[in-house]
């Protein structure tokens, strides 16, 4: 049964819903093969699933020139998207049952993402997931809230959600914590995605699960 402390979850995509390891970095690293730069080793590379696609890019060019910084987008956007590389991301092993236990129980979902709404749409809806919210939000393809904070804040005012402690924002990064704080909503991190425990709980998160069945113990079964 759901809990009484939340009424509305706000999911993070990649790293909590989604594995985009394979999607993200072979995308970067087809980009940087194409651009003549180094390649680092993968694990490297890592630090790229979360933040924003505009910051990473000008943290691995060297550089806050914006037309570099979108000309290296837009390439990165070739192979990610026009090459299919984007559906190497795949959904995490138990997540789709726990969507199906969390609509049962009522919970209203839905999606809040730094990756471009367009591409979170066809990610979700290639693997069967889409359906599960009541809409799927994310940055648009300029950039438009592509910090998380500004992205909740857009979010509560379109649906008319008060913004409280029983919103509950899901993600495995910092950026996702301070988002949630910043505008008033609770915060879970969860460890199985790529932000560590140190870094979400020095970011405020106020409830840490490790894995898929501790979040649905969370979500479902505590009272």
């Amino acid at each position: 049964m759901k809990t009484d402390r939340w009424h509305t979850l706000f999911w993070d995509l990649d790293g909590t819903i989604t594995d985009p390891r394979r999607g993200i970095i072979d995308s970067y690293v087809a980009f940087l093969k194409e651009a003549a730069v180094k390649v680092p080793p993968e694990s490297e590379l890592l630090w790229v699933i979360g933040p924003p696609l505009r910051e990473c890019m000008s943290k691995l060019m060297g550089t806050t020139d914006p037309s570099a910084i979108e000309a290296a987008v837009t390439r990165y956007r070739y192979w990610y998207v026009d090459q299919g590389l984007m559906y190497g991301d795949i959904p995490y092993e138990g997540i789709k049952d726990l969507f199906d236990d969390l609509k049962v129980a009522g919970y209203r979902m839905f999606v809040a993402t730094a990756k471009a709404h367009t591409y979170a749409r066809l990610i979700l809806r290639h693997y069967g997931l889409e359906h599960y919210f009541e809409e799927i939000h994310g940055s648009e393809l300029d950039g438009t809230r592509s910090d998380k904070s500004d992205l909740l804040r857009w979010m509560t005012e379109r649906h008319k959600i008060q913004a409280n402690s029983q919103v509950l924002m899901i993600g495995d990064r910092k950026h996702d914590a301070i988002a949630a704080k910043k505008n008033n909503l609770s915060s879970l991190g969860v460890g199985y995605g790529y932000g560590s425990r140190d870094e979400l709980e020095n970011s405020g998160v106020d409830i840490y699960c490790e894995t898929v069945a501790d979040l649905r113990a969370e979500l479902i079964d505590a009272n």
